[in-house]
């Protein structure tokens, strides 16, 4: 990942997350993420359709900080059942997110313990400026 996109992400607490569809209409939605290992991490209901688009194709963008921030290109992936990120997704988001955690913490770890929500791996793409 290039330096200057990892600092931004240091800064920001959202990132906004482009999925295409099969037509190549695509959709933008602000998500929480966390960012570990050079990988990009954020949790999502599994009916969504950003979780669909990406389980067909594992095509997607991140802007980071603003729908018009610098851009990574990204390989992204469903990591069902990953006790480990599941764990560090919560301390992350309870530490990163605490006033709204808040509110939404609990329904987030009812939805994993229900396994309603699952957890999506964001890999740049390599060579990316």
């Amino acid at each position: 990942m290039p330096s200057d996109a990892f600092d931004a992400l240091r800064r920001t607490k959202t990132i906004y997350l482009t999925t295409w569809s099969v037509s190549g209409r695509s959709g933008t939605v602000p998500v929480w993420f966390f960012e570990h290992h050079e990988r990009i991490y954020f949790c999502s209901q599994r009916d969504t359709l950003k979780v669909r688009r990406i389980r067909r194709s594992g095509r997607a963008a991140l802007h980071i900080g603003r729908r018009s921030g610098p851009q990574l290109i990204c390989t992204a992936r469903v990591m069902d059942n990953d006790l480990e990120l599941r764990q560090l997704l919560l301390q992350t988001y309870r530490r990163r997110y605490w006033f709204r955690w808040l509110f939404l913490g609990p329904r987030i770890r009812r939805a994993l313990d229900r396994d309603e929500e699952v957890i999506i791996e964001l890999t740049p793409d390599a060579g990316q400026a």
